[in-house]
């Protein structure tokens, strides 16, 4: 089995194409918690996590999910992970590792279209075009050594679980709603109440409201809303927007 947490789709997408080579099935963690998933038979001796690395660390979904006793009992023999970034996932492997209680048997990295509208503007659709192509050949490459239940999970070094600690300490007190606003151009459509990993946006006189203080920041509500009507303080306005659905 495979389990997956994506905003924007680069890491659902990164699922879908290692569980169709591997002849397993992938489920979204989010669908898990909101109850839209009741059972989901994959492969009983392997289990996968997909997931995008935030802060050098594991999104707080994905870690309260790994740190479940009852999913850590129903593991397979082989673990593994692949890691969508931007750059670098630090030392989101080890986190993953420290949550499950045992090592990865694969623990590899994806490099996937810039996506994090809140701090910078996202990749092009021409750059993320390129990029999917690059991590195509990857993702097959990375099925056949799941096929193959090959060993290979680098700890991080130094210097990177150094930065992954000081960033992670960050994820916390960033990941607020407080500054999320709809402007003018919302139309009340209610796709980012649908999309809200957590449930978290209600729709109220036809504007989406954060009914909690803190959220997964996957940024799925701002990317993916087809009016751009979404912002994040004042400088979202003037960057672009990534969904990996409209470069299908």
């Amino acid at each position: 089995m495979i389990y997956y947490f994506s905003g924007t789709g680069n890491s659902h997408y990164a699922a879908e194409k290692i569980a169709r080579a591997t002849g397993d099935r992938c489920v979204n963690i989010a669908d898990i918690y909101k109850g839209k998933v009741k059972s989901v038979v994959g492969k009983s001796d392997v289990t996968g996590f997909v997931f995008p690395v935030y802060y050098g660390g594991l999104p707080e979904m994905v870690l309260r999910f790994v740190s479940n006793p009852e999913i850590k009992n129903r593991m397979g023999s082989y673990v593994f992970a692949v890691i969508t970034c931007g750059a670098n996932t630090y030392g989101a492997g080890d986190r993953l590792a420290k949550a499950l209680d045992r090592p990865l048997d694969l623990c590899v990295s994806v490099k996937m279209p810039d996506n994090y509208v809140v701090a910078y503007d996202p990749s092009t659709p021409e750059e993320a075009v390129e990029t999917l192509r690059k991590a195509d050949a990857k993702l097959g490459g990375i099925a056949d050594r799941i096929m193959r239940r090959e060993s290979y999970a680098r700890k991080a070094g130094a210097k990177d679980k150094f930065t992954s600690g000081a960033m992670y300490l960050l994820y916390n007190p960033f990941r607020v709603t407080a500054f999320f606003k709809a402007d003018d151009n919302c139309t009340g459509c209610g796709l980012c109440e649908k999309l809200c990993p957590e449930g978290i946006i209600k729709l109220k006189d036809g504007k989406p409201e954060w009914t909690k203080r803190r959220c997964q920041h996957c940024t799925a509500c701002i990317n993916r809303c087809p009016a751009r009507a979404i912002q994040f303080g004042r400088m979202t306005a003037k960057r672009g927007r990534y969904n990996i659905m409209n470069l299908k």
